[in-house]
Formats: structure tokens, C-alpha cells, sequence
């Protein structure tokens, strides 16, 4: 991942990996820009899975301060 991926927030990763699926959907789209598009939403989708898990455990700990517990 890029630095400047890194540095995107969650609804910044949301819009490119929504405009990556965009293009996976039209059957026009060659083979080559498939993979390049299916390998840009990959590295969105592990953009936003590491802010969502940032924010779990943010959340977790605090709970854990508190005294309250919260599933997930």
C-alpha cells in the first residue's frame, strides 16, 4: 500500500473501492484494466479493514476503562 493510500480516510477508500467495482461491472472493460481495477479495490478494501479495526479496538479499549463491554 501506498503511502498515500495510508493516508486516506474511510470514506475516501469507500468511494475508490466503490468506483473499482464500477468498472469491474461494465463487460466493455478490457482484461488488463479488470486486474488493475481488482487490484486497486484490494488495496481499498485493506484501507478501510485497517481503519474499522483501528476503530474496534478503540472501542474495546474504551470499554475496557469504563468497565463496560461491548460485543461485536
Amino acid at each position: 500500500m501506498s503511502e498515500q493510500e495510508k493516508n486516506l480516510s474511510f470514506e475516501e477508500a469507500m468511494a475508490g473501492l466503490n468506483k473499482a467495482v464500477q468498472a469491474l461491472n461494465h463487460e466493455d472493460t478490457p482484461l488488463d484494466q479488470a486486474i488493475a481495477q481488482y487490484e486497486e479495490g484490494i488495496r481499498y478494501y485493506q484501507r478501510c479493514s485497517e481503519i474499522l479495526q483501528d476503530a474496534k479496538q478503540k472501542i474495546q479499549q474504551f470499554n475496557k476503562e469504563t468497565g463496560e463491554v461491548t460485543e461485536f
